[in-house]
């Protein structure tokens, strides 16, 4: 008998999901929030319609009911399908069995895909359970389809994106008291974001927030970011299970890459199609992100183990134009290093450039911004020096002793000219000007060229400050470049022995 098309649904299906999502629906977590989820929503019709009374057809009590019933969904999905998410991932390694999982034929892009898929479909059966619900507010007065509908598909879409967040969080940190403090900022995290989704639902359905098309651009915009931080998170997920030896990097610096990309790409396209300038205030934003993203990863990148394995330069592209365009984006702290460098510059092109179609830009501004991407140089070529000679020392010592000793010099660059001034009373006097001993306190010195309090060449110091550092790391820079263009690629080895060794076996 040939198999049921269900049981060879279930077959092509990813394994991961459905292991998970049988042990996940028999879970006593699952069926008691599924369970609160319904009695919840039974309390809130009951009582909800005993209070209404005779508003129930004279006034639009839709709007109460329909801002009950979304509270409940949102506690549901947004923060307890994420930390479940957190949970199962980071249960499969405490118990270790994660190392079952691991000498399978699934590859970790398999496992990832299953564990989050299990995520999405208990958010579709809270969905599912809510619907009812859901339906019968559509028969009260006051009822907003258009609302309803875009809320519903916001809440999906931002509980996917956490849930990808909390399963790229659990591979992060191995250390059991690192795992118990990020448990704790992930449920602090997960609760300010159901208090942002319960902020916009109230706006949406009070008419604060209308159907215009601006409306409709800021929608695709944050639809496109969210997007594309789905697939960092996924990527960084995935690459966090890999083995030592595989590429861990190229897809996770291709993807942040493209963000930036992306986003100012759409910045400007949307002002091409709608035919006006770019908002001032949208530009400062934009910068300010992109800043803040390259800050971020840039952290990480730089102070990578410039190591390749004999799998990766294995695989290395034949063609050696394309090795040279895939630098930046191979594995090691000093290609790291580069990537950040070009897109840095890319971005000051991009600041440089636009100037003409945005409405307003302060002088000011663009100094602040040519000062943070100074600072950011400096830091991360300082970094990535710092984890060059650190992990030659011992193999014992990882890129997080480097990340730790970079911020520490952070703290102490950022207070010493502090306590200097202080010991020479410059604090004493009234409103004391900005003194040139602060320029290694970078929040002090972008503060002083933000409010104009200091006209000097504190920028130009920092670009003085930041092309040297550039020089420092360009021998780095051109041998990390040279180990993807002229690779020591492992060669098979023969099954014959040469001839010599055989006559030599032989006398």
């Amino acid at each position: 008998m040939s198999d049921s098309p269900m049981e060879r649904f279930s077959d092509w299906m990813n394994p991961i999901l459905v292991k998970e999502t049988r042990q996940a629906l028999k879970s006593r977590s699952f069926v008691a929030t599924f369970m609160l989820l319904l009695i919840a929503s039974w309390l809130i019709c009951m009582f909800g319609v005993a209070m209404a009374g005779m508003s129930l057809e004279y006034g639009t009590p839709s709007r109460e009911f329909f801002q009950a019933f979304f509270f409940v969904l949102s506690a549901a999905v947004i923060v307890i399908v994420p930390f479940g998410a957190f949970r199962s991932l980071l249960t499969e390694q405490d118990s270790q069995t994660y190392e079952l999982l691991s000498i399978t034929s699934l590859t970790p892009r398999q496992i990832v895909l299953g564990k989050l898929s299990n995520s999405v479909v208990q958010i579709l059966v809270y969905y599912s359970a809510i619907a009812p619900f859901i339906a019968f507010t559509s028969l009260l007065q006051g009822f907003d389809l258009f609302g309803t509908i875009v809320l519903l598909l916001v809440l999906l879409g931002v509980s996917i994106l956490l849930c990808t967040f909390t399963l790229m969080l659990s591979t992060v940190g191995q250390n059991r008291q690192i795992q118990t403090l990020s448990s704790l900022f992930i449920v602090g995290g997960l609760v300010m974001a159901f208090s942002s989704m319960m902020g916009l639902s109230f706006a949406m359905l009070q008419g604060e927030i209308t159907a215009e098309p601006e409306f409709f651009a800021v929608l695709i915009c944050f639809l496109l970011i969210g997007i594309s931080y789905f697939f960092l998170f996924l990527q960084i997920t995935i690459s966090q299970l890999m083995y030592e030896s595989g590429n861990k990097s190229t897809g996770v610096r291709l993807v942040a890459t493209a963000q930036m990309l992306l986003v100012w790409a759409v910045t400007a396209g949307y002002a091409w199609f709608v035919g006006t300038s770019i908002d001032d205030d949208v530009f400062y934003t934009i910068v300010f992100l992109t800043l803040v993203h390259w800050g971020i990863f840039g952290f990480f990148i730089t102070m990578e183990r410039d190591y390749l394995s004999r799998r990766i330069r294995r695989d290395l592209p034949q063609r050696g134009i394309l090795r040279l365009l895939l630098v930046p984006f191979m594995p090691g702290g000093t290609r790291g290093l580069i990537l950040v460098l070009m897109n840095l510059l890319i971005l000051m092109g991009i600041m440089l450039g636009i100037q003409p179609f945005v409405t307003r830009i302060d002088p000011e501004f663009l100094q602040v911004s040519f000062a943070i991407v100074a600072y950011m140089v400096i830091y991360m070529c300082m970094g990535s020096m710092i984890s060059r000679r650190l992990l030659k020392i011992s193999n014992e010592l990882k890129p997080m002793h480097a990340r730790t000793l970079l911020i520490i010099i952070f703290a102490i660059s950022s207070i010493m000219p502090h306590m200097i001034l202080s010991a020479m009373d410059y604090y004493d006097n009234y409103n004391p000007p900005y003194s040139l001993l602060q320029i290694t306190d970078p929040i002090s010195t972008i503060n002083a060229i933000g409010n104009g309090s200091y006209s000097g060449g504190a920028v130009g110091i920092l670009m003085v400050a930041a092309i040297v550092a550039i020089i420092l790391n360009v021998p780095a820079m051109i041998r990390s470049v040279m180990e993807i263009l002229a690779p020591d690629r492992p060669q098979p080895k023969s099954l014959e022995a040469p001839a010599s060794e055989i006559a030599t076996a032989a006398t």
